[in-house]
Formats: structure tokens, sequence, C-alpha cells
């Protein structure tokens, strides 16, 4: 017989002894309490302020990248093809998904701040070999491994670090983090397009890798993490093995990533084929990220409320329907505009929605980085390759 008291730890147990009498035995038993967040807080806030004025240095100029795909495409690598222009996009993404299994348990191993600060000089310094760049196997190398790498290292701590400070707000925090990233998408393409005619190239990118550098330095001191590093945390989830919902994500991730970023890319060739007009050609790529920015702190708040994994499966259907029927039948401005919108508005909130729909299915705070870093780099393949047969289609 086993009887347990509700006021203690542990209970006892009798366990007869073979000879007729009944000894007692202590078992403890473990109670999991549920992990808590602070959910609010000035240190809370503040690392949100300063992951997202990092994000909007670092990870936005990835939704630039259209600026730079058309403008390779008319001046340095004029003599090269569409697709081997994307794959120094392609390149540049990819290493951010690749790198997932290395950076996300090196985050909960190091802390945020060797990361933050390894990326910040990194991709600072490729700029700066970009604007000197004029063959296609420099700029492959600056703008598309260095930079990417560059921008791996400052990725990650960006999306574990809010969802160590927030529980029930985790949505809306981590869609501020990522909105910073369409805001530049926003203003970079505008004003590269313009510096670009202006000042010329080499002058605009060091123009771009100078202002990084110094909001950079501003706002890294502002992110802490609230869980401090630890040597010994695991490298690898072997749980993930057994729990079937997260490898469903997972998987969902792999074929997402085929297509996620081509229009962002190709929405301003395309609209050239199209004989759009120049001066909104230059805009559609700042009108969709206009629209991810809104839809990414507004779907964020809304996930906190109806279900992250339900505002992911309405973004992600909406952003494909849209693609099917506006974009590929599109002929004139105005058509493009709207699909600019609703994709922007829809799946371009992607990359925040899934990750905090990883962090969901991650009962352990200790183990996001290392989970975050699996799901990036289940999507790696398609963010590398998917562009580049894009590019095959698209401009045919």
């Amino acid at each position: 017989m086993t009887t347990y008291s509700p006021s203690t730890p542990h209970s006892q147990s009798a366990v007869d002894s073979g000879d007729g009498l009944e000894k007692t035995q202590d078992t403890v038993v473990e109670v999991k309490a549920a992990p808590t967040f602070p959910d609010g807080g000035t240190k809370a806030w503040m690392a949100v302020l300063g992951c997202s004025l990092v994000s909007f240095t670092s990870y936005g100029q990835l939704n630039a990248f259209g600026v730079f795909q058309t403008y390779y495409a008319e001046h340095q690598l004029a003599d090269r093809s569409a697709s081997d222009i994307s794959w120094i996009g392609s390149i540049q993404l990819s290493a951010i998904y690749f790198c997932g299994l290395l950076l996300g348990p090196a985050m909960d191993r190091y802390g945020a701040t060797v990361l933050l600060v390894s990326g910040w000089l990194l991709s600072t310094f490729c700029l700066m070999m970009l604007s000197l760049s004029k063959t296609y196997y420099q700029i492959f190398l600056s703008h598309g491994l260095g930079f990417g790498i560059g921008l791996a290292l400052q990725f990650y701590p960006l999306l574990v670090i809010p969802a160590q400070w927030f529980g029930r707000k985790r949505g809306l925090a981590m869609g501020i983090v990522v909105a910073g990233a369409n805001l530049s998408g926003v203003i970079f393409p505008i004003m590269l397009s313009r510096l670009f005619q202006s000042i010329g190239f080499p002058w605009a990118v060091r123009t771009l890798g100078f202002m990084c550098f110094a909001l950079q330095g501003i706002s890294i001191p502002f992110i802490r993490t609230r869980l401090p590093p630890r040597a010994n945390a695991p490298r690898f989830d072997k749980t993930i093995t057994k729990d079937r919902a997260f490898i469903l994500h997972a998987l969902s991730g792999f074929f997402i990533s085929f297509a996620l970023y081509t229009p962002f890319w190709y929405i301003e060739l395309f609209a050239v084929q199209q004989g759009v007009g120049t001066t909104l050609t230059f805009y559609l790529i700042a009108i969709m990220n206009a629209a991810g920015l809104v839809g990414r702190v507004l779907l964020g708040q809304l996930s906190d409320l109806i279900g992250t994994f339900n505002i992911t499966i309405c973004t992600l259907v909406l952003g494909s329907i849209a693609t099917l029927a506006i974009w590929i039948t599109s002929h004139s401005s105005g058509e493009l505009v709207v699909f600019a919108v609703i994709y922007g508005l829809s799946a371009g909130s992607y990359t925040s929605l899934g990750a905090a729909c990883t962090t969901k299915l991650t009962s352990a705070p200790a183990l996001i980085g290392v989970r975050v870093g699996i799901f990036m780099t289940a999507m790696a393949p398609g963010i590398l390759t998917g562009p580049s047969i894009a590019g095959g289609t698209v401009v045919s």
C-alpha cells in the first residue's frame, strides 16, 4: 500500500520486507513548476528595443536585396543572369539558416553579447569590402558569404532573447523585434536607390555601413539575456525525435522556405519587365516591407490572443492566394501594389511567427536557442535554392 502526504515534498510507502513486517521507505516526488516570465519591466522592454534596432540595421538589409539585385543586373554584373546574381542573396540569407545548429546552442553557451559584437564587426567589414568589389566573386564573398555569416551571428540572439523575457506577450515582443527589419526594408530601398544615383555605388554602400555600425554600437549595450550562459548547455535537443508536433513544424518550414523570399527579390525586376514606371518600381519593396511592419506587430499581438499557430496558418494561406491570383497574373502598377501590400502583411510575417511557434513547442526555456536553431536549419535548403530556381521562371 502506498500513501501520499500533500503537506510534504515526499511521501512514505509501506514495503513488505518478507518477514511479515512492514518497513517505511521515503519516496521523493518531484513536481516541476511551469516556467515563469517577467512579461514586462524596464529591462525586458529595453532588450526588445535594442533587438529591434539591431534587427533594423542587420537582418533588415535582407529585405532590401531586391535593390541590389536590380542594380547588379544593370551595372557590375550585367553579363550575368538573374539566377547567377540571386545566388549572392541566397548565400547571404541561407548562411543565417545553415548556421542554426551551431549558433542556437552557442547562444545558450556563451550569451548574446559575444555573438552580437562579432556579427556587428564582421558585417560592417564586409560592407566596406563590398564598396570596393567589382567582380562577381568579390561581390559573392563580401555581400554573400561574409555578410551572411555576420548577420547570422546577430540573428539568433534577436529571436531568443524576447522569448526569455516574455511568455504571455511573446508574440507581440517578437513581432516588434522583427518589425525593425521591415522598417529598414521601407527605408533602405528608397535610400539606396537615390544614393546609387547621386553619389555612386561605393559611397552609397559605405554610407550604409557607417550608419549600421553607429546604430548597432548604441543598441547592443541595451540587450541583456534573462538566463545566464551555461557552459554545459546541450548542443542538440535529442527529445525532438519523439516530438511529433515539432517535427511537423520543422517540415512545414522546410517547404515554405522555397518560395518565402521570392517576391522580395524579384518584384522589382518583374515590374520592370511589365513596363511599370521606374519611380514606382523602386517603391514596391518599400511598400511590401511597410505592410510587413504593420503585419508583424499586429499579427504578433493577435497571435497572443487567438493562438500563434492559428495566425500563422491564416497568413500563409493568404500569401499563397495573393501570389497565385494577383502577382503571377498582374500587368499593371495597381495590381503589383495590391500584391505587395497583401504579401508583406501576411506571408512577410512568417519569420517572427515561425520562431514564435517554435518557442511555443519548447517547454524548457533553456532549450529555446537549440530548437530555434534546428527549425531555422530545416529552412536552409529552400532558402538557398528557392530564389535561384525562381530566377529562371520569374525572369522568363
